[in-house]
């Protein structure tokens, strides 16, 4: 078998596995109370813990049973095929291990032109790696497929999408789209706006309250429409869109539960990222 072993741990989240549960236990006393709800998808960050904690604490404690989750993540290393998946395997993490169900990956394999099975582009990439100690401090050892796309194609997006909900059916799955949101500042190449603090949240928070209102509403095209307008820096808006795509002809509704911004804790408006909690219903 195939094992994976953590690449963000020590990064993105705690290395020693007592350490990265008081974290995870901490954000999930911190957000109190969530209602538990059956969830077909969710928009969950993957940056560090310590900045996004809350929204993914969210996510996370609202899920009411254990399925098997598609977790879809941005390839930020560019590695690999640009739509990529495995379909085997064990990826560890200092709290658990997490198997790839391999009979539904290789059935949305099958059922996608342009899906590659290609562990090279998962071996560095963290955006699926920080979703599964949430996952396994919940429910243990989770059944996964994962899925990194590093393409802007929309033929692609409504294929694996497609792929997707047709592999799905009749079962009990969540699928996850692993994204930050806005990235402002001169270190990511994208500030449209000048000013103080409260100019650039500002700013932030209107282009994300649209993307995030086009994923409740389901309307991938209009989130697309958003991202193209204001040329924004929402690093999973691949994997946003085809999440959209794959569960759109069955959901009824999303709900923003969480969203907040990296200035919170660094308090550095020269570089600040949006972080949204969406689940969908």
């Amino acid at each position: 078998m195939i094992i994976r072993n953590p690449v963000a741990a020590g990064g993105f989240y705690p290395g020693g596995s007592s350490d990265l549960r008081i974290t995870i236990e901490r954000f999930m006393r911190r957000v109190g109370e969530v209602e538990k709800r059956m969830i077909l998808g969710a928009v969950v960050p993957h940056a560090g813990y310590i900045y996004c904690g809350e929204p993914q604490a969210y996510v996370y404690k609202s899920i009411l049973e254990n399925p098997t989750f598609v977790i879809i993540g941005p390839n930020h290393t560019g590695l690999g095929a640009p739509a990529s998946i495995m379909t085997e395997g064990m990826w560890k993490t200092p709290i658990g291990s997490s198997t790839i169900d391999s009979e539904m990956a290789r059935e949305i394999l099958e059922n996608s032109k342009f899906l590659e099975n290609d562990l090279s582009a998962h071996t560095q990439e963290h955006s699926i790696e920080v979703q599964l100690p949430w996952l396994q401090y919940r429910f243990g050892n989770v059944k996964f497929i994962p899925i990194v796309l590093g393409t802007e194609d929309q033929k692609v997006f409504q294929d694996v999408g497609n792929a997707i909900k047709r592999s799905i059916e009749g079962t009990k799955t969540i699928v996850i789209a692993s994204s930050d949101f806005t990235h402002f500042g001169e270190v990511y190449g994208y500030a449209p706006v000048s000013g103080g603090p409260s100019r650039v949240l500002e700013f932030m928070e209107k282009v994300d309250m649209e993307a995030a209102r086009a994923i409740c509403d389901l309307a991938p095209e209009r989130f697309w429409e958003v991202v193209k307008r204001y040329n924004a820096t929402i690093c999973g808006r691949a994997a946003i869109t085809t999440m959209l795509y794959a569960i759109k002809d069955k959901a009824t509704k999303g709900t923003l539960l969480k969203y907040t911004t990296s200035y919170e804790v660094s308090r550095d408006a020269n570089a600040v990222v949006g972080y949204a909690g969406i689940i969908i219903e």
